[in-house]
C-alpha cells in the first residue's frame, strides 16, 4: 500500500508542477502579446536628428560642380535625397523624385542627392540622378553628411524652404509623394 500512495504522491507533485510551469508559460506569452502593442505606439517611425521647423545644419556635399554647403542653398528651396544604390525603395522613388525635378527646379529650386555607397557601385543611381541635378555626391555608408542629418534608413527625404528652415521629413518608400512637394 505504501508504493501506492508514494506513487500518487508522486503523480500529484509531478501535475502541480506542470501546472506552475504551464502558468508561467502563459503568463509570460500574454506579456510578450501586449509588448510589440505599446513599443510600436511609443516608438513610431523612424527618426532623424533633424526635425520639422528646425534650421538646416551646417553640411558641405562635395559635388561635381565644387563643394555646396547649406548656405549656397540659402535662397530657393530643395529638397535633399539620400539614396542608397541597392536599395529597391530607393529605385521605385526615383519618377517621385523626377517629378519633383521638374516642378520645382525651374523656379530655382535645388535638389541634392546624397548616394550612400561606393562611387563604382553608385554609377547606375549616378545615372538616373544625373539629369535632375548637378547636386549628387557619393559617401561612404553612414557618411558625414548623413550622419549630421541622422540618416539610417533609405530612402530619406528633407524639404528645406527658401530660409534654410526644415519643413518636412520622409524615410522610405512613399513618404516623397506623402510631402508637400510643391514649393511654389
Amino acid at each position: 500500500m505504501s508504493y501506492a500512495i508514494t506513487g500518487l504522491a508522486l503523480v500529484a507533485a509531478v501535475t502541480l508542477v506542470n501546472a506552475l510551469l504551464t502558468f508561467a508559460v502563459i503568463k509570460r506569452w500574454r506579456a510578450t502579446m501586449a509588448a510589440p502593442a505599446s513599443a510600436a505606439a511609443t516608438s513610431g517611425p523612424p527618426a532623424l536628428a533633424v526635425h520639422e521647423g528646425d534650421r538646416t545644419p551646417a553640411f558641405t556635399v562635395h559635388t561635381p560642380r565644387g563643394e555646396v554647403t547649406e548656405s549656397a542653398l540659402a535662397g530657393h528651396p530643395a529638397l535633399i535625397c539620400f539614396l542608397r544604390p541597392d536599395c529597391g525603395p530607393t529605385r521605385e522613388s526615383l519618377p517621385e523624385i523626377q517629378r519633383w525635378a521638374e516642378a520645382n527646379t525651374p523656379s530655382g529650386a535645388h535638389l541634392v542627392a546624397v548616394i550612400s555607397g561606393q562611387p563604382a557601385e553608385a554609377g547606375p543611381l549616378l545615372e538616373a540622378v544625373g539629369p535632375l541635378t548637378e547636386l549628387t555626391a557619393t559617401e561612404p555608408p553612414n557618411g558625414p553628411v548623413a550622419g549630421t542629418f541622422g540618416v539610417r534608413h533609405h530612402p530619406t527625404f528633407v524639404l528645406l524652404d527658401a530660409d534654410g528652415t526644415i519643413t518636412e521629413t520622409g524615410i522610405g518608400q512613399g513618404s516623397l509623394p506623402a510631402l508637400n512637394l510643391l514649393t511654389a
